[in-house]
This record gives C-alpha cells, structure tokens and sequence, in this order.
C-alpha cells in the first residue's frame, strides 16, 4: 500500500516534501493511553491503529524530529475497566519523559480527571478521543468528541421523530450515567417526551422488578444511560421479551461486552444505539480516504468508527507541531496554547475548532438491526438532529 505523507498534514500531493524528509535531529514523544481490555479494548485498539497510520502518512517526522508513539495501557487486568491509579500512574510517566510534547487520552467518559491535573502540571498538551465526560476542564485539556450532555440532546432528538412520548429511564452509577439522565430529566418535556418514572431506576443484577415496573410503566421506549455492564444483554432480552414493540436505546458502546453477542434478534429489533462521528457514506473526502487507507492497513473487518477520533487527534497535533515551526519540540507551551485556538481545521471528520476546550464537532449516527439480527446504519432523517 501506498501511503500518502502529506495526507495527516493536511499537505496535498504525496512524496517530495523535503522539510520532513531530512535526518531527523531529534525525538518527540507522543504518548496514548487508552483501555486496551475489557468493554473499551476494540475501541482503545481502533483508536491507536488510527493515531499509527496518521503518523505514518506524515512519515513519523515533523519539521525534522523524529516523532514516537508510545502505548500506554490504563486498564484494569482484574476489571478490564480504566484504573484511576493507573490512569494517574501513565499521565506521571508521560510528565516525566522529557521527551514529550502530547498525550493522547483517556477514552472511558470520567477516566481524564484522573489524568488531567498531572498533565496540566506538567504543562503537555492532552487531547482526549473519546471521554466524553461533561464536566471534564484543564488548562492543557482538549477532546475532539462532543460531551454527554450532547449526546442525550441528540438521542432525545431523535426519540422525539421518532414519536416517542413516554420515555422509561435506567442508569448506572457512573459519572456518564449521571451526565446523560440529568440532561434528560431537564429537557425530556421540551421534547414533549414524558418520564414516566423521573426517579430513575438503576440496573441492578436482579431484572425482573425493572422489567415489571416498565410494563406497569405502559411507556414506549427505554432509555439506558450508561457504560458497557454485564447486565445489560439480559436486561435487553428480557424486556424485549416483556414488550416486544417497545423501543430501546442506549450508547453503541454497550455492545463491547462480549455478552452482548447474547442478545437475541427479538432484543435485537427496535435497537437504537447512538455514538459521536458520521456514517461513512456522509464522511467528507478526507474520513472517506481514513476509512479507506485505514481498511487497507488493518483489515476490511476492523472497527473504525471509534478510531477515527484518534486519527483525527494525532493529525491534529502533528498539523499544529508543523505549523510552530522548527523549534515546536522546545516549546510545550505554545503547542497547548495553538491546539487550544484550532479554528476551522480540516479533518477527517470536516472543519472543527477548539473553544474553551471544547469541539465544535456536534454530530451522531445510530446504529440498529435488521430482521436477522445483523448491524445496519440508521442515519437520523434530516431535522431529526
């Protein structure tokens, strides 16, 4: 395969671009730290696959330093979950390297507060392809996937059109739980959706008082708002058995627990699972050569949907730490500070900026099943969003 180095630089044309062909004076390290195990580790795997072909097409060089990668696991071997201690542990090895000049991280919505003091410290640049954790802030903080507090915007968008009127809530006790079911509760009625039970329920590991509480419920649809759990396939079973016509929605992440392979086609149906990013068939032209060249490097069959964040965060780095010129590995300061300021950069996922830390990328697509049981794309109608 041919690799484009211009293509993670945003430079067009592939070959010939002497400032980054000579012999690099030096290194710079960019560190990843992801959950390689558990619910997280297929996306955590996407992800770093993707942050490695963009510093292949810019030829691992930038403004003549030779830039590394380096992997970084924050997962739990007991848990396959992010570890707050490790999560702490991996930010205070990439403070220490000298080397450093970025951190990509964390994945799991929550896991950066555990990071992102360290890193704000040390004055390194952390740009996150996949916490989505509302309140997340720092000083050298940014994330390139929008908040839960949108994502539970768009999901009740998307209810709304699709005639949703009593909506039944169920959460975990997690910090992305929390985010989504508060944003929810607060603008349910502007939707004109009902909570039937406004207390919420959490999913516990005994199902049948839930399952019995939304039959009484008589609502039409089921929110669950909340990580991967092992509960979660039998929760789905069950209650599709209960109210087969009910409909279902919840995070796409819910299917990296290998349980959910569990799920039967009848769960299956009326499935509506919501993630950050755009299909590929509405990708503008650069996430259409991502997809592509990403397939080409790791197979027809590999996830990109998660990855492509992490595509988009390394070129966004490497585009920046180009832009600062020959003395941008010197500097840690002023790589946070142009990052912070991106406005209007081309990407794989179309023109973002940064503001207050923030993406101005707002965009989701659903996922869902056909009559066998099989995954399809349910692109929202347009106004649905």
């Amino acid at each position: 395969m041919t690799v484009c180095i211009g293509l993670a630089l945003g430079v067009t044309g592939c070959g010939g671009h002497s400032r980054r062909a000579r012999t690099p004076v030096r290194t710079l390290s960019i560190y990843t730290s992801l959950p390689f195990e558990g619910p997280y580790g297929a996306s955590s795997r996407s992800i770093y696959d993707a942050e490695q072909l963009a510093l292949a097409q810019a030829g691992g060089v930038v403004n003549g330093f030779k830039v590394v990668l380096k992997r970084l696991d924050d997962a739990s071997s007991a848990t396959g979950r992010p570890d707050p201690a490790t999560v702490a542990q991996n930010a205070r090895i990439a403070a220490a390297d000298a080397s450093t000049v970025a951190y990509i991280g964390e994945l799991a919505p929550g896991s950066s507060r555990d990071s992102i003091p360290i890193l704000s410290r040390a004055g390194i640049l952390q740009v996150s392809p996949g916490d989505t954790a509302t309140s997340l802030t720092g000083r050298t903080f940014a994330r390139v996937v929008p908040p839960d507090s949108e994502e539970a915007l768009a999901q009740l968008a998307v209810m709304r059109s699709r005639g949703v009127k009593s909506l039944y809530l169920i959460r975990d006790r997690t910090m992305f739980g929390a985010d989504i079911a508060t944003v929810v509760l607060d603008n349910a009625a502007t939707y004109g959706i009902n909570v039937a039970d406004p207390a919420g329920k959490y999913l516990g590991a005994d199902i049948r008082p839930l399952v019995r509480a939304i039959k009484r419920s008589k609502a039409d649809a089921v929110l669950y708002a909340g990580e991967p759990a092992v509960g979660v396939p039998a929760f789905w079973n069950s209650v599709s058995a209960s109210e087969p016509r009910i409909r279902k929605f919840a995070p796409a992440t819910i299917t990296g627990m290998a349980s959910w392979g569990a799920t039967t086609v009848l769960a299956r149906e009326n499935t509506f699972l919501i993630a950050p990013g755009l299909p590929r068939a509405e990708l503008p032209r650069a996430g259409s050569q991502f997809v592509t060249e990403f397939r080409a490097t790791y197979g027809s069959r590999v996830e990109w949907a998660s990855g492509i964040f992490g595509y988009v965060a390394m070129s966004g780095i490497l585009r920046t730490l180009y832009a600062l010129g020959p003395r941008a590995g010197d500097q840690r300061d002023k790589l946070v500070t142009a990052f912070l300021n991106t406005k209007s950069l081309p990407s794989a996922i179309g023109d973002y900026s940064i503001v207050d830390g923030q993406t101005t990328f707002q965009s989701y697509f659903f996922t869902g099943y056909d009559r066998s049981g099989l995954p399809i794309a349910l692109s929202p109608a347009p106004g649905e969003l």
